[in-house]
């Protein structure tokens, strides 16, 4: 997914939303009365970033308020938890996140775990790959590993967040390689500034969704080096994948929209039908084609997404606890 996309759904739906943003509740009792702040906890340009602004577009003419996506980057998305935590339990502030949700707390970044957010659904699971620079001196897979193992220099990996998510993976991916430890993690706060500086030549390699830099991959911005998933992808056959080299696969990075616990349950309701209704509408179906999102099942309700996030917090537990991070 791109931003030249994003640009061509906003322009298409600019009027549509301007007719329909104000509220029109006759009473405080009805949710919403008033406008909806909807935080990500990370910067502009990726695919978090991107996934809140288009999936908000008919939540906004659902419920016939004004949302406003902010972006509260900072700490892999912990400074975004912190500041919904200290906002009323009333669906006024949601916050859209990803995997972080269950990481930040173990890792200490943050006082709060995921059950101190009311899940309202999750949409979608995101694909991890490994993307080079074309300036990089490696231009596949197999090239990147024999630089690695050459031991010059250690390779320059980018990804958002420190200890994040995206590193996580990545180092599932490494350990397998026998290579973690050629390697420097260096973290951004935002996934356009990695970009940047990866087609800048200052990084030699990242974490990255291939539908958010399919574009770029398709221009030659990009060289796709390595998909964490059991078997390629039909979009780029020729890029390897986890599965084919015997590798450890991490669990798939998903996106959801959550509250902060206590909110009451019919607004989880409200938000969660309107949520989910959103993504039956013909502009989201686009952004999930065109961003690779259809591949794999991934929409959860409120109660599955609670269930799911126990689940995971023990899975991330061990991991972490196996890479010592």
């Amino acid at each position: 997914m791109n931003i030249a996309f994003l640009k061509r759904l906003i322009t298409g739906v600019a009027v549509i939303g301007i007719l329909v943003c104000g509220t029109t509740a006759s009473s405080e009792d009805k949710f919403p009365s008033r406008n909806i702040e909807y935080v990500v906890g990370w910067g502009a340009g990726g695919g978090s970033d991107i996934f809140g602004r288009i999936i908000n577009m008919p939540v906004r003419r659902q419920l016939n308020t004004t949302i406003s996506v902010v972006n509260m980057p900072g700490a892999a998305s912990a400074i975004s938890m912190e500041y919904v935590q200290k906002q009323p339990a009333d669906g006024y502030t949601l916050l859209g996140l990803t995997s972080e949700l269950v990481s930040n707390h173990m890792q200490n970044r943050t006082k709060f775990t995921h059950r101190d957010f009311a899940p309202v659904m999750r949409a979608h699971v995101d694909i991890g790959m490994l993307q080079g620079s074309p300036k990089s001196p490696f231009k596949n897979w197999q090239e990147l590993i024999a630089f690695a193992k050459k031991g010059e220099r250690k390779i320059r990996l980018g990804g958002t967040g420190a200890a994040s998510f995206d590193q996580i993976a990545s180092m599932i991916i490494l350990e397998s390689a026998g290579i973690a430890d050629k390697i420097t993690y260096i973290p951004f706060d935002s996934a356009g500034e990695m970009h940047a500086q990866i087609m800048g030549g200052h990084l030699d390699a990242m974490y990255e969704e291939p539908g958010v830099t399919l574009k770029m991959i398709e221009a030659g911005q990009m060289i796709p080096l390595i998909v964490f998933t059991k078997e390629r992808l039909k979009k780029l056959p020729e890029v390897p994948s986890a599965g084919e080299l015997g590798y450890d696969i991490p669990p798939m990075m998903w996106r959801g929209v959550v509250a902060k616990k206590g909110t009451p349950d019919n607004v989880i309701a409200v938000l969660e039908q309107a949520y989910t209704k959103a993504m039956e509408s013909s502009m989201y179906k686009a952004f999930e084609k065109e961003s690779l999102l259809d591949l794999f099942p991934g929409y959860m309700n409120s109660k599955q997404f609670a269930a799911d996030l126990d689940r995971e917090y023990e899975l991330y537990k061990k991991i972490i606890e196996k890479l010592g991070k």
